[in-house]
């Protein structure tokens, strides 16, 4: 309760974030960013996780990639991004606002199959596992804030924060990180998802007099995600999408045991 109690005090009086809360958010991701970096290398991973001979170092590195350019990107992507998903929950979050794009539903379905509804609910997938993110980060610097560290935040400070979110909290993070590289690896509803995106996308440009420039911008900044998920996942068979994301499972769970025992 005292880490949400902070949250509710990071504002000032008119409710606006303070700039030194914006501050120490920052330099957290970027921590976070550095030991993502050092868990997906290659030799920690190997070190760490019994791997398959067929997962090679290049897998790995794109893994690696992924993970700090979409999920974990630098504080100013991070901000671009918190802005995209954010236009793209009114349309994933509400298919009627798709349909309203796309024609009616009979239409949307045939032009894209049955599929449909099951390609919204996999968009609906990447948006709540990016929102899980954004809200570890936000609990993550909330307990530095409760704790009144300063930046530069100490290694030992950093994990301390790590470890005063709930252990349920981050396994939920974890499962909501494996459902949605779960859906990457289902290419083909993939593919659908991003067909209709793209097709709203269209759409909206050639509206133009009614959604604005910067809306259009953020959906296909959140659309990007998909994208790179789906390319990441397309060039492997059926095995290699299970081996992937078992590495990716095993690596963030086992993580999350050590952090609570102290073996980090």
């Amino acid at each position: 309760m005292a880490v949400k109690k902070r949250a509710a005090g990071a504002k000032n009086k008119k409710g606006t974030i303070q700039k030194s809360d914006v501050e120490m958010k920052r330099h957290l991701i970027n921590k976070y960013r550095a030991l993502v970096a050092e868990r997906y290398d290659y030799k920690n991973v190997k070190k760490n996780l019994k791997l398959p001979e067929n997962i090679t170092p290049e897998i790995v590195e794109s893994l690696r990639q992924y993970f700090l350019t979409n999920l974990y990107p630098e504080p100013a992507q991070r901000e671009k991004l918190d802005a995209a998903f954010s236009e793209l929950e009114n349309y994933v979050m509400h298919p009627a606002k798709v349909w309203d794009l796309l024609g009616n539903i009979t239409s949307a379905i045939f032009k894209f199959g049955f599929q449909f509804p099951a390609a919204i609910k996999a968009g609906l997938i990447s948006l709540e596992a990016y929102t899980s993110a954004n809200h570890f980060e936000n609990t993550l610097t909330s307990a530095a804030l409760q704790k009144k560290l300063t930046i530069p935040v100490t290694d030992k400070q950093f994990y301390d924060c790590l470890i005063a979110i709930p252990q349920k909290d981050l396994y939920k993070f974890i499962s909501e990180l494996e459902q949605l590289f779960a859906s990457f690896t289902n290419t083909n509803l993939l593919g659908k998802t991003i067909s209709i995106m793209e097709d709203v996308i269209a759409k909206m440009k050639a509206k133009n007099n009614m959604y604005s420039g910067h809306e259009i911008e953020a959906i296909e900044l959140g659309l990007d995600i998909m994208r790179k998920g789906y390319d990441l996942f397309i060039v492997y068979d059926d095995d290699m999408k299970k081996e992937i994301l078992q590495l990716i499972t095993d690596s963030e769970k086992k993580f999350i045991d050590n952090l609570y025992t102290g073996e980090y």
